[in-house]
């Protein structure tokens, strides 16, 4: 693979990434060729048995498929630079239990 700065994991639907390319009026491309959209096209789930996978499973099988190509792709020799983005002032932010929200059900 590639050396990279940043990296995008796209999942497609249940029809597949194809049918997205073919269902969107702006897109010239024809979904037989979506391929040429990206750089790298994988599939992180060959031969998984059936017609489709649920999201949140591809999501963990892909990352944990991509962690080693991440990762020798650092900066750092064998592990993921990780930044920790600014933690939220809460200075401005008001809370307040004293009335029951819209979205409250009446027993709670």
């Amino acid at each position: 693979i590639p050396t990279f700065q940043h990296a995008i994991i796209m999942f497609g639907g249940v029809a597949g990434i194809e049918e997205c390319v073919d269902a969107d009026e702006s897109m010239t491309l024809p979904g037989k060729d979506s391929m040429k959209l990206f750089d790298v096209w994988v599939n992180t789930c060959p031969f998984q048995g059936s017609r489709t996978i649920r999201t949140e499973e591809a999501v963990f099988i892909s990352l944990a498929r991509f962690r080693p190509l991440f990762a020798s792709n650092s900066s750092e020799q064998g592990s993921v630079v990780e930044k920790t983005p600014p933690a939220a002032s809460t200075a401005d932010i008001e809370f307040s239990d004293a009335e029951m929200s819209d979205e409250s059900a009446e027993n709670d």
